[in-house]
């Protein structure tokens, strides 16, 4: 064999072995919030007020700064009565009205007031200062699920 053909599978290899353990590499540590470490550590605050035929709307105030600087996405978390995911949809975060203090950014969804014990926010950050982590913000652990309304 040639040195040239043997050169070739060496790089054929290390490129196919670099392929097969790139999803690995994709992984992201999930973890929970509390109120209290969302709103001390992140300042990420839940707030609810009702929204008409929709039923509640349920949001997050934060500003993209340390953790949440790299933020990549937010999800909406529906599970069935188990705790299993139902559904899952992204949502967008942004600045939502010129009312908001400058730099903060919000991400929201409305739902029936039974439905919200089993709905969470899931967000996720690449590459920030804590690596690439995602945390779950259940909303039962956030609103009084008997009287949710935070704000008129």
């Amino acid at each position: 064999m040639k040195p040239s053909s043997r050169r070739s599978i060496a790089v054929f290899s290390v490129c196919l072995g670099a392929f097969i353990v790139s999803p690995c590499l994709a992984m992201i540590s999930v973890g929970f919030l509390t109120k209290e470490k969302a709103k001390e550590k992140y300042g990420i605050t839940m707030h609810a007020h009702a929204d008409g035929e929709a039923g509640i709307k349920v949001w997050l105030d934060f500003k993209k700064e340390g953790w949440l600087e790299k933020l990549t996405y937010v999800q909406l978390r529906f599970e069935d009565t188990e705790g299993k995911p139902l559904i899952t949809a992204p949502l967008h975060a942004g600045p939502v009205d010129r009312s908001q203090p400058d730099g903060m950014w919000r991400v929201a969804f409305s739902a029936k007031p039974e439905q919200l014990s089993r709905c969470s926010f899931l967000v996720v950050c690449y590459n920030s200062n804590e690596g690439d982590v995602g945390y779950y913000l259940k909303v039962k652990d956030f609103l009084d699920l008997k009287n949710p309304i935070t704000e008129e």
